[in-house]
């Protein structure tokens, strides 16, 4: 199922290790920097260029020392034509296997490429809490790029990868050319991983997709009866809808002000407006309020949903995992051993 409504878009996030310059929040509508317009017809290149070169002190300045496994750490941009920025910033790792890990992710145009913002401060946080919250003998059950970043940061088994580095977000006008994007991106993002682990990852997706029960079930079978912890960032729900549109749908709209009960009014309003029964989500991106809402009501009971602050769910109230972490758009789960250890 799909929904393409003038309001839809992917979301955005805001946050920062304390062991690398915080970047700055982009504030959505940042004038001068915009994304080339592609023709309707099918394009032969790519929109864009990437530069991939080792971070260079300035850019490091004021930060402590690394951990001593980063050896080097790489400064990745993106570029548009025409324009004097890059419309991607990022500070990249690699895991001792050579898997490419991004420790931060600064979108300078209102749509996410390839992924939503994320600044190292958040990063860290959420990687010392897993340390705090997860034994060293436990698994964390995850996205595949929040799981690298588990291995790497929080010295955590974060086993679930893919080489098909799946839900890379492509904005809406460069959508032409999103067989030629993935195609380049999944080749860098996936590589060094073997190609078996898709399938592993591909489960992990059908789990999510499941209700809480059956969800749970299939989350302990991939942990192999270890005890198991699930992470998930708000921005998930926007990787499955577009890896599994037929299954999943979501949009957003945005609102002018502060995480106020006003603006949660005008927001549910807005829905009733539009004759929408939708379970929704709020972001502060900005100074607005970004809402995710799901269009069709029965994805509202979806484990994606339960695991984040959608209006049909409360996380604090799941039955088969519970909370023990939370920070801005990141939910940490401890899957409760009640669940049963099948593979169904």
């Amino acid at each position: 199922m799909t929904t393409t409504p003038d309001q839809q878009r992917f979301p955005q996030s805001g946050s920062g290790a304390a062991w690398i310059v915080p970047t700055l929040l982009v504030i959505f509508g940042l004038a001068g920097i915009a994304l080339a317009v592609l023709p309707d017809r099918k394009p032969e290149t790519l929109p864009y260029a990437t530069e991939v070169r080792q971070a260079s002190a300035a850019e490091m300045k004021g930060t402590e020392s690394p951990p001593e496994d980063l050896e080097t750490i790489n400064k990745l941009e993106m570029s548009v034509p025409g324009q004097n920025h890059p419309v991607v910033q990022a500070l990249i790792a690699h895991e001792t296997n050579g898997r490419v890990v991004a420790l931060n992710w600064q979108n300078n145009v209102t749509e996410p490429i390839l992924g939503t913002d994320l600044t190292t401060n958040e990063v860290g946080r959420v990687t010392k809490a897993i340390r705090d919250h997860v034994p060293a003998d436990a698994v964390v059950l995850s996205w595949w790029d929040l799981s690298r970043k588990i291995r790497l940061l929080s010295e955590r088994d974060a086993p679930l990868d893919d080489p098909l580095a799946r839900g890379l977000l492509v904005p809406a006008s460069w959508q032409a050319a999103r067989p030629l994007i993935e195609s380049k991106e999944r080749a860098y993002w996936g590589a060094s991983v073997p190609e078996q682990e898709a399938e592993t990852f591909s489960k992990f997706i059908d789990a999510l997709l499941l209700d809480e029960e059956r969800g749970a079930q299939t989350l302990a079978a991939l942990a192999g009866g270890k005890t198991a912890y699930v992470a998930v960032h708000l921005s998930d729900v926007w990787k499955i809808a577009s890896e599994r549109p037929e299954s999943l749908a979501i949009s957003s709209k945005d609102f002018p002000g502060s995480a106020s009960h006003g603006v949660m009014r005008t927001a549910g309003q807005w829905l009733k407006e539009q004759k929408l029964d939708a379970s929704y989500a709020v972001e502060p991106v900005g100074n607005a309020i970004r809402v995710h809402y799901l269009p069709n009501p029965a994805d509202g009971e979806r484990l994606i949903a339960k695991l984040l602050p959608f209006t049909s769910s409360n996380p604090m109230q799941l039955t088969h995992l519970s909370l023990v972490y939370q920070h801005r758009g990141f939910w940490i789960y401890k899957l409760q051993p009640s669940a049963p250890q099948t593979g169904e």
